[in-house]
């Protein structure tokens, strides 16, 4: 498990400072995150008033693909690492911000509301609509570890 930054610069220096991070990898990420949301809107209850935080785990293979491991839905906020210990404190602080200051603030104020660390990277105008079918080939691949 590793923060950000930390990531980012372990993979420009292994791609000879090429920024494969912010050119393929979060963009990757982000689609991931949308088509997760997607794929389940019409089967995620509408509470009023309320919110869902969700934890994505992911794992980037040797190609520099990233891949959904799996999804927290309210996941655990304790320190089980150092990195995890300042991502949690991190969350906490920028939810309040979202909830509380951007939710109540006046529309002409939004955009000047901090945040933090979170960013908006979707907004749907209405559901999509799912194709009924869809060619889906789920395949497991992996390489032998030497130890």
């Amino acid at each position: 498990m590793w923060e950000e930054g930390n990531i980012e610069s372990y993979i420009k220096e292994k791609c000879n400072g090429e920024d494969i991070w912010n050119s393929k990898i979060k963009p990757m990420i982000r689609k991931i995150i949308i088509w997760s949301l997607e794929s389940v809107q019409d089967s995620v209850a509408h509470r009023n008033k309320s919110c869902e935080l969700f934890g994505y785990d992911l794992m980037i293979d040797a190609d520099y693909n990233p891949w959904l491991i799996e999804i927290n839905s309210s996941p655990a906020m304790d320190y089980s690492t150092p990195v995890t210990e300042k991502l949690v404190k991190l969350v906490c602080e920028d939810t309040i911000k979202v909830i509380v200051d951007y939710y109540m603030a006046p529309k002409k104020k939004k955009k000047e509301i901090d945040t933090g660390l979170f960013k908006k990277i979707y907004k749907a105008k209405k559901a999509i609509d799912k194709p009924l079918q869809f060619g889906l080939n789920l395949v497991c691949e992996g390489k032998k570890i030497k130890i």
